[in-house]
This record gives structure tokens, C-alpha cells and sequence, in this order.
């Protein structure tokens, strides 16, 4: 589903000239990879990258077969409304729409029917468990609810990569732990390829595998004993 070979991204303030170089990843269809890594290593940026958010310097990314690194700007962005998904720390719910209309906004920014959109959001909403909740407010809920709320949103409109940073890094251990397992279980039922980048070593081991990056690139992380 995803393949990266080679991928580089350069800060001329970089002590090493380079924030990370010879990134290679090859992600499958209901696989959720695991980043870790030290802090201020990339690993948001890496995300970044791969949605074309960042310019990269070097490398190549392949998302269903088609590259993407010389995607412009605006390719990038159809791209992305059509085929990512994204789970953030910060929730990003709006809050001045219904939880079925926040589900609903990446199939309206599609240009789904507004009919189909709703139908499609709902039952993602029946599915993370809140689909009695449809027409509340998002300040009504907890933080464990509003990422289930992002979840839904991330998976409605069926993309091909599903991109959390943090995504329960503002979630208590018990809250995250239930958050992880139904992301972890919808992008597996989706087929899509999801990548998570986590400080957290429970929300890693969630995960089907487990990378590390530094600035020579991603490596399999050693088993722990």
C-alpha cells in the first residue's frame, strides 16, 4: 500500500545536515506501524513528508503505486482529501458542528451527496461506538470520546493511509488504551495502511510493528526482554 525508499529532508541548521536520510518503509493494507524515536528526531516531520505537507529532498514515496514525491502542490491536496486520513493529539473536532457533521466533512470535501455523507458518518459513528450521539456537540464529550470522534472521521471516506501523531498523548492510560484498539481494528477492517507515531511504549507495542527513527533512517526496534 505504502512503499518509501531512500527518503531524505534537509535543515541547513541540522547539525548533520540532514534531519533524517535513507528513510525506508514498506507499509501493507491493514498494517499499523509503530514510529518512535527521540524527541526532535522527525517523526512528525516524517509524517508530514509523506502527506506532502513538508517538501522532501531527496527519495521516493509510493502510495497504491503512485509516486508522489513530485506531486505539486495542489495535486497533493486532492490527494489527500481523497485517499489520508489523519488522527491528531489535539482532536481537531469543530466545534461548532454536530458529531455527524464533523464525521461528514471529509466526504462533503470530496463532494459526496449530502445524503451519503450522513448515512456513511453515522454508521462510522455506530461503529466507534457513538452513534447514539450523532447530533450532540463536541463540547459535551470527554477526550476519550472526541478521538473516537476523530477516528471516525479519519476512516469515513476510506483512504489508503491513515497518518495518528500523538493520538492519545492528551488521553489517560486507560482512555488511551481503548482509543489505541479501536484504531488499531478499524484501519485493519478499512484494508488502509496506518503509521503512529507515539512517545508512548503501550501505544507502540499496539501496534503490528515497531520502527525507530534517527537520522540514518528507520530500523526494526530490538524485541523487549
Amino acid at each position: 500500500m505504502l512503499i518509501v525508499r531512500g527518503l531524505v529532508k534537509r535543515f541547513q541548521a541540522h547539525p548533520h545536515g540532514a534531519l533524517f536520510a535513507g528513510v525506508d518503509l514498506a507499509v501493507s493494507a491493514g498494517e499499523c506501524v509503530a514510529i518512535v524515536g527521540e524527541s526532535g528526531v522527525g517523526k512528525s516531520t516524517l509524517l508530514n513528508c509523506l502527506a506532502g505537507l513538508e517538501p522532501v529532498d531527496g527519495g521516493s514515496i509510493r502510495l497504491e503505486g503512485r509516486e508522489l514525491a513530485g506531486l505539486d502542490d495542489d495535486a497533493f491536496a486532492r490527494l489527500r482529501r481523497m485517499r489520508y486520513g489523519f488522527i491528531f493529539q489535539a482532536f481537531h473536532i469543530l466545534p461548532h458542528l454536530t458529531l455527524v457533521q464533523n464525521v461528514a466533512l471529509a466526504m462533503w470535501l470530496q463532494g459526496s451527496a449530502e445524503g451519503e455523507a450522513q448515512a456513511r458518518a453515522r454508521r462510522m459513528l455506530e461503529r466507534v461506538g457513538l452513534g447514539a450521539r450523532c447530533e450532540d456537540w463536541p463540547r459535551h464529550l470527554s477526550g476519550g470520546e472526541l478521538q473516537r470522534v476523530a477516528i471516525a472521521r479519519a476512516l469515513v471516506h476510506r483512504p489508503a493511509l491513515v497518518l495518528a501523531d500523538e493520538p492519545t498523548g492528551n488521553l489517560d492510560p486507560e482512555r488511551a488504551a481503548g482509543v489505541l484498539d479501536l484504531l488499531l481494528e478499524n484501519v485493519r477492517e478499512a484494508g488502509a495502511a496506518g503509521l503512529l507515531v507515539t512517545h508512548s511504549a503501550s501505544a507502540a507495542q499496539r501496534a503490528d510493528r515497531i520502527l525507530r527513527l534517527d537520522s540514518t533512517g528507520l530500523h526494526a526496534r530490538p524485541p523487549a526482554r
